[in-house]
This record gives structure tokens, C-alpha cells and sequence, in this order.
């Protein structure tokens, strides 16, 4: 198998619906051979300003002479998109190509031509897989139909952590720099809330210069060793959300992500949310600024409800959306070529 992403292991859709299934698809008796389409983040100015640019080229090359001269069974693409000539080569050989992607990739109005780019992925592979029913309808417009397979979480390696005793209430939020734009929804709320009850704000991987006023806030950066330890800091995990087309496209990993280490979550009733969350059950939904204050306030206020929550939680994202879960649908789709 040759398997390309878009991103290298430090970008969550590369790692989480791709890289980490190598370990699987080896148990299996594939090899596979991954190539990213950029190497990992610059780490200092050098990297930046010179090695990136150089590796990015080299694994350009490297990725069309693997497709040009290798000897591939199968190739597995992840949100890259192949151009047309390449495509072209592969269905010429003969070579199943399984397309995968997650959020709406080809809506983006800085770059209007991934719209197309999607479009020829979808035609050209042999089998679509996407991360929610909602990118369905794109799919099928453009002739083919998809298979459903949420983004997974790793419960082995996100799980519930023991808080140390004196432990301060935290409300906390992870993901990208450029997706804390949708904190603003929860900002008024979080201040409303800090002149009556004593909490932190933590956020794992905000932009660099986010901050809330009036609100005890922690900021801390994303890395992949520490990701279960901040998690465990939290006692409440959210996803506000607005409700766009491209927000409403968005796989839940956050969700999956809070389940998976046993914290009770509020959404925003957007999109797959609206899928995962049993509100009482496993979570909340919070349409408005109003509500958003009440669960929070609900939550904040009743310990042992939020427990109870945490561990209905826990078991959803063993039981549905555990890797070991997503790697069997993938590998049926697999076999099935």
C-alpha cells in the first residue's frame, strides 16, 4: 500500500485517520509505505526558513515517482489531492485508490480551485470515505457514493485521568489556532460565570494571542506527548461551533476526544454533534448564549452528574468510535476491492 497525506504526524487528520492505522494494516500483512506531502513543523528559524522548504520539495518528488514507478496494490490518500495526470496513471494500472477526507476541504475561499481538486478525487477513486453523513450529499452530487467512518480516537491512549486533591474546577477547550475563532461564542457566557464561581479557562492549542477578560485562563500549546495530561486537567470539555456549512461538516473529533478521557462535554447543536451527543446522557447541547451559561452553570455546580456523564461518555468512544472500531469498517471497504 502507498499511503499519502496531506500533513505529517503532528496534523491531526494525517495522524488520526491514516498514520495511525499503519500498526493495524501491518498486523494484517500490508506494507505500507507513507509519504507526506510536508514534513513536521518548523521547530526554529532555520527549519522554517530553509530545511522546510527543501523537504517539502523533496517529498513532492518523492511522492510522484512513487506513484509513477511503484509497485502499489493499493493506494490510500488522505485529504491530499493527487493531480489529474497522476490519477490518470494510477487508473490506467489499474491500482485501487481509496480517497479519504474529513471536514468540508473543498470549501475554502482562499483557495476556490480545492473545490475542483476534491471533485477529481472523488471521481477518479475507487472508494470515498469520509468522516460524517454530511459531506455525503457533495459526494453523490459529483457521482460517487461514500462510506462512513468516524474520525477515531485512541481510548488506550486518551483515557480518564486521577485529579490531584486540590484540583481547580476546569472548563477547557483543544484544538487549532485558526478554530479558537469560534471561542468567541462561549466568551460572554465564561464571564458571566467568573463573577460567581471560582474556575479556570485552559485551551490546548489556541493561537498564540487569545485571551478572555475577566476569566482565569491557561494557555497552553498542542503536542501529541502531552495530550492526555492537559485533557485530564479538565472537568468539562466544549465545541462551540457557528452554524456555517463548513462548521456543520466537521467530524466531532473534539467531542470524541473529551469522551475518550472521561469529561462531560457541551456542543454547540451543529452538524454531527447533534449525532453524538445524547443531551443528559453523554453531554449537552447549547444553542444560544442563555443556554450555553445554564449547562455550564449545571455542570459546574453538580460533581457527581458530571461523573456520570463523563463515564457514559467514555464507554460511546470505546464502543463507537474506538480505532480498533474504524480500522475494521476500513479494512472490510479494503477487502471489498
Amino acid at each position: 500500500m502507498l499511503m499519502l497525506t496531506d500533513g505529517n504526524i503532528d496534523n491531526a487528520s494525517a495522524r488520526i485517520r491514516a498514520i495511525q492505522y499503519i500498526p493495524f494494516f501491518n498486523k494484517q500483512g500490508f506494507k505500507v509505505k507513507h509519504i507526506p506531502r510536508i514534513p513536521q513543523k518548523p521547530s526554529t528559524s532555520i527549519d522554517k526558513y530553509f530545511v522546510f522548504p527543501l523537504l517539502k520539495r523533496y517529498y513532492n518528488l518523492k511522492m510522484i515517482l512513487a506513484i509513477l514507478f511503484g509497485k502499489w496494490e493499493i493506494i490510500y490518500i488522505q485529504r491530499f489531492f493527487v493531480k489529474e495526470y497522476l490519477l490518470k496513471h494510477l487508473i490506467k494500472k489499474e491500482i485501487p485508490i481509496i480517497y479519504d477526507f474529513d471536514d468540508a476541504i473543498y470549501i475554502n475561499e482562499r483557495c476556490p480551485g480545492n473545490r475542483l481538486d476534491t471533485i477529481n478525487m472523488i471521481r477518479y477513486a475507487s472508494k470515498v470515505i469520509i468522516s460524517t453523513d454530511y459531506l455525503l450529499a457533495f459526494c453523490v452530487q459529483n457521482g460517487k457514493s461514500a462510506e462512513v467512518i468516524n474520525t477515531p480516537v485512541e481510548p488506550d491512549r486518551i483515557r480518564p485521568t486521577v485529579q490531584s486533591p486540590n484540583h481547580l474546577l476546569t472548563i477547557g477547550w483543544i484544538g487549532s489556532p485558526w478554530t479558537s475563532g469560534f471561542l468567541e461564542i462561549v466568551e460572554k457566557p465564561l464571564q458571566r460565570l467568573a463573577k460567581k464561581y471560582t474556575f479556570c479557562f485552559l485551551t490546548i492549542g489556541a493561537k498564540q494571542n487569545y485571551t478572555i477578560e475577566g476569566v482565569n485562563h491557561v494557555a497552553r500549546p498542542w503536542s501529541y506527548e502531552n495530550e492526555n495530561e492537559d485533557l485530564g486537567n479538565m472537568d468539562i470539555g466544549i465545541m462551540p461551533l457557528p452554524d456555517t456549512d463548513y462548521a456543520g461538516m466537521k467530524g466531532g473529533y473534539k467531542l470524541i476526544l473529551y469522551m475518550s478521557a472521561g469529561i462531560a462535554c457541551i456542543a454547540s447543536p451543529v452538524g454531527i454533534n447533534k449525532m453524538i451527543i445524547v443531551p443528559g446522557e453523554n453531554g449537552f447541547l447549547a444553542s444560544s448564549e442563555e443556554e450555553w451559561y445554564e449547562k455550564l452553570e449545571l455542570l459546574i455546580k453538580y460533581s457527581a452528574f458530571r461523573t456520570q456523564l463523563g463515564a457514559t461518555g467514555r464507554h460511546n468512544a470505546i464502543e463507537l468510535y474506538g480505532r480498533e472500531v474504524c480500522f475494521k469498517k476500513l479494512l472490510n471497504i479494503i477487502q471489498e476491492l
